[in-house]
């Protein structure tokens, strides 16, 4: 009687995974792997499709079977899973012999693994029909049968032709995709056999290692005939090298020496059991590891430039912090030198802070000048004489030396930028010179006017010489092997380039001499706009001055008041407007700070130039911010003159009197006046009063820009009475409330500290003195 098709089922089931390991150990002794698919998966789905056709067949009520000459085992349907993997092997190249080996691999494992379990099964059935053979004998009838069936593919001529002819087909196209994939990269890529031989390459690689552009498939691939051997030799190069040191090979190309990243991946068709290939991918790196090697340099220039620049900032920072301890209950007698003392270093620590500030600003952009009438003579005199302090204190004689008859009156000359120029070559002067002086020529030929600065110390280092002689100087700190860091010499060279002329280092027995060589251009001869008139050097005018921080306000006060100027102090926008309204008459001119809590100064001067009453009236901006007006020519032309702070008493006067740009100072607040300085005391007492009173009430734990405000216009006035730690704990707090997403224990902590200070108890008495 037949078997029931659910038990046979479940043998066959149990035995799966047994059947698929033991076939694939024969299979692979045998070789047969190497030449048909070594996937496991494909070899569990044509034992899956087996037990079916096994089970089929042993329950299978109508025949007991046996090999049948006359029947038609093409069409037979029993065999129809088993007749699919033959068309498959069929179609993928496997031959007649292989596929009949392979599937007498198959009886044998099922025969010898199958077989007691079948002898088993029908020992438990008992007794079948009589004419019904054992079931271990109908598996052995099956595969003999099975074994018929799956002869098809190849008995059938004309199909097989078509199959073959269609396979061919498709691994043709798939071959084209795949190099066209390969031809889209940008990179070279070399494709070379398990043996290394070179199959192909790409046009990228002609391109790279050749020369070689030709346009179109055709012509490229007869391209790549007569080159296989150097390319060849590119390839043992490149598979010659360890894998781990692959990420980074320099290789000689047609356009120089070019590095890459290279990956060699094995490519193996496990279908259709094609060749072993390896693919070389290339991919340039160049310009990739130069931005890594500049940034390296940048970083290590970086560090050199703030070991340099802390080196110049610390001394002269020194000078200042020490002579102002050194002034608190100082002799009379000793208070003209220490505050001479301060005055110089403050000077050094400015002209330092100004380089340092040009060379953040040149690295981006040339400086541009901004060239206005100067009277040539009296602006170097008046240069030399700030410059003769720093030399007395130095202790080295400072020249000047002109030739009045070549000299011409005025000059179209940015002077602000020559200053630089000058202030850096003199200050290098003084510092090497041996003590038998520096002096600074002045005279003009037919085109050019010249300064020469010359000292008697040991020369320019042979690096500063090639630098100067060498055009434009890289913006960076070098090392001289004395004091200083050449930035200097550097920032101007850039400044005396952009403004038309060179700077060289001249040939000299003995010192160093440097020569700066400038475009003469005559000044224009325009009528000057009115200005308020001048008695013995004071001024007999009124001035209004809009400043919101209050001790910046009363310094520029007492500096105009001490020209002879009647002043008027606004704290914003609303307040100066409000007073030109009601006395238009009232003021001469007006000093504008930049960012003021309603708007900027360059809305006051707009309004100005618009109100019948003021028009022509002179707007001076007088600003830490002066670097936005110069990158906005639009704003900086409403104003009659754009100041830099700090600035002392006497620039300020120069620039009222001829309305042009001076340099930038040093803000003298010495010398004012008792009640001065009481009111400067008075007004810091009271803003800090009610920002402590604003700090009580505030719990936010969000930034808040107010805050910041008013922490960083108390922290200039802490600094100007010298509340150094004070200054530091509002700096901290203003920094707590600028950050983006601060913390809220950043923001309480910097709260706290600035809640800890108080003013002395008999303030403003402790920091009033007579300047006597």
């Amino acid at each position: 009687m037949p078997q029931s098709t659910d038990r046979l089922s479940e043998i066959l089931r149990n035995e799966s995974d047994a059947l698929v390991k033991e076939t694939v150990r024969l299979a692979l002794e045998a070789g047969f792997t190497d030449q048909t698919s070594s996937m496991r998966a494909a070899w569990t789905e044509a034992t899956e499709r087996l037990n079916d056709c096994i089970v089929a067949y042993l329950c299978d009520p109508l025949r007991h079977g046996r090999l049948d000459g006359r029947h038609d085992y093409r069409s037979d349907k029993r065999f129809n899973a088993l007749r699919e993997i033959a068309w498959r092997h069929h179609d993928a190249g496997v031959t007649l012999e292989l596929n009949h080996g392979l599937f007498k691999l198959y009886r044998r494992v099922y025969l010898d693994r199958l077989g007691p379990l079948l002898r088993a099964e029908d020992a438990a059935s008992g007794a079948g029909p009589a004419d019904a053979p054992p079931l271990e004998e109908r598996l052995e009838c099956f595969f003999d049968e099975a074994d018929q069936a799956m002869l098809t593919p190849w008995a059938v001529t004309g199909a097989g032709d078509a199959a073959l002819g269609d396979s061919v087909r498709r691994l043709t196209r798939e071959r084209d995709q795949y190099f066209g994939v390969i031809e889209s990269l940008r990179g070279p890529v070399f494709i070379v056999g398990e043996d290394g031989a070179l199959v192909n390459a790409n046009q990228a690689a002609l391109q790279s290692f050749l020369g070689l552009s030709e346009a179109g498939g055709l012509t490229y691939r007869l391209a790549l005939q007569p080159h296989r051997r150097e390319l060849q030799a590119m390839v043992d190069r490149i598979l010659g090298i360890p894998t781990d040191d692959r990420s980074a090979v320099w290789l000689r190309t047609d356009d120089g020496s070019r590095c890459f990243d290279i990956r060699v991946r094995d490519v193996e068709d496990t279908v259709h059991k094609l060749d072993r290939w390896q693919i070389i991918l290339m991919h340039d790196v160049t310009e990739h590891l130069r931005a890594v090697e500049r940034a390296r340099d940048a970083e290590n220039t970086m560090s050199l430039f703030l070991a340099a620049m802390s080196h110049e900032i610390r001394g002269p920072l020194h000078c200042v912090l020490g002579a102002a301890e050194l002034l608190e209950g100082s002799d009379p007698g000793e208070t003209d030198r220490l505050v001479e003392l301060i005055g110089v270093s403050a000077r050094g620590l400015n002209a330092t802070l100004e380089n340092v500030l040009n060379f953040s600003r040149f690295e981006h952009q040339s400086p541009q000048p901004r060239p206005e009438p100067v009277a040539i003579a009296d602006a170097l005199a008046s240069f030399v004489r700030m410059q003769e302090i720093l030399a007395r204190q130095q202790g080295v004689p400072l020249g000047l030396e002109l030739v009045p008859d070549e000299i011409p009156g005025e000059i179209q000359l940015d002077w602000s930028m020559t200053q630089q120029v000058l202030g850096n070559l003199v200050r290098n002067a003084l510092r090497h010179d041996d003590g038998r002086g520096v002096t600074v020529r002045l005279w003009a030929d037919a085109d050019a006017l010249c300064f020469r600065i010359d000292d008697h110390g040991p020369g320019l280092p042979e690096e500063i010489r090639q630098m100067l002689a060498s055009g434009v100087a890289e913006l960076r700190p070098r090392a001289t092997g004395r004091e200083g860091s050449g930035l200097g010499l550097a920032i101007a060279q850039r400044m005396t380039n952009a403004l038309g002329g060179r700077i060289t280092a001249l040939d000299t027995a003995a010192g160093a001499s440097v020569e700066v060589r400038l475009p003469l251009v005559p000044a224009a001869t325009a009528a000057r706009p009115p200005m308020p008139s001048a008695h013995g050097g004071q001024f007999e005018a009124s001035c209004l001055v809009v400043d919101d921080d209050p001790i910046g306000g009363l310094v520029t006060g007492a500096m105009l008041e001490r020209l002879g100027l009647t002043v008027d102090h606004a704290g914003d926008l609303g307040q100066a407007r409000a007073l030109c309204a009601a006395h238009p008459d009232a003021y001469d001119c007006f000093i504008v700070d930049y960012r003021l809590s309603d708007g900027t100064g360059s809305d006051f001067a707009r309004s100005v130039r618009l109100d019948p009453a003021l028009r022509g009236k002179p707007v001076l901006l007088l600003s830490a911010n002066v670097g936005l007006i110069r990158d906005r020519p639009e704003e900086a032309e409403m104003f009659t003159a754009v100041l830099e702070k700090p600035l002392d008493a006497a620039a300020l006067a120069q620039a009222i009197r001829i309305r042009t740009r001076p340099a930038a100072g040093k803000a003298l607040l010495d010398g004012l006046s008792p009640s001065v300085q009481r009111r400067m005391a008075e007004a810091f007492a009271e803003s800090w009063s009610e920002f402590l009173a604003m700090l009580s009430r505030e719990t936010s734990t969000v930034r808040d820009p107010v805050v910041a405000g008013r922490a960083h216009k108390l922290a200039n006035g802490a600094m100007t009475f010298g509340l150094t730690e004070l200054a530091e704990a509002l700096r901290a707090l203003e920094h707590a409330h600028e950050t983006e997403t601060p913390e809220a224990s950043a923001l309480e902590t910097a709260r706290a500290q600035v809640l800890r200070h108080t003013l002395a108890p008999d303030w403003p008495d402790c920091v009033v003195k007579d300047p006597q």
